[in-house]
């Protein structure tokens, strides 16, 4: 089973470089130059990589709820785009969701006691989930949920970008 938790975990960042890789060059360099070492607690176990698995993927959630809650011009504007293929970006945000809910129940196996440990039966209890999440139990974690927010907004906002301007 680590096995899968980790190749669900490697799915996950595959598409977040995917989405850095996609876009054009100038959006590229700045996700590349983001720093990403934030977390508070050295990874040196399984355990400690699902508690940062489970946060992370609930701070992807935090940034698709807000990218849902804009409206088409919104959108628009959040994007730097003309025209918004709204197809497109359900499509985008309905893959993300159901990746997100495969990654956090993989990370999720034996963590009883952990942090951010709440089981999640479907999408909508992912929904709920994330949206509450604020991922500041400590001011430690505060500094990372921070930069966590900033870096997956960025994230979205690219691979949204990607779904719009390539059919």
């Amino acid at each position: 089973m680590q096995w899968l938790r980790m190749a669900s975990i490697l799915l996950l960042w595959a598409g977040v470089c995917r989405m850095a890789g996609a876009a054009d060059v100038a959006h590229s360099l700045v996700l590349a130059n983001m720093d990403r070492n934030g977390w508070p607690q050295a990874l040196t176990t399984q355990a400690d990589v699902d508690t940062a698995s489970r946060a992370e993927v609930l701070m992807v959630g935090k940034a698709l709820l807000a990218s849902e809650a804009l409206d088409e011009q919104g959108l628009k504007q959040r994007l730097g785009v003309q025209a918004v293929k709204l197809k497109s970006v359900r499509q985008v945000r309905e893959g993300l969701w159901d990746r997100l809910l495969l990654t956090y129940r993989n990370a999720s196996q034996n963590c009883d006691g952990e942090p951010f440990c709440p089981r999640v039966r479907s999408v909508a209890d992912l929904r709920q989930l994330a949206a509450a999440f604020t991922g500041e139990i400590s001011p430690a974690y505060a500094v990372w949920a921070s930069k966590s927010q900033v870096f997956h907004e960025q994230a979205l906002d690219e691979q949204l970008r990607v779904a719009v301007l390539v059919p």
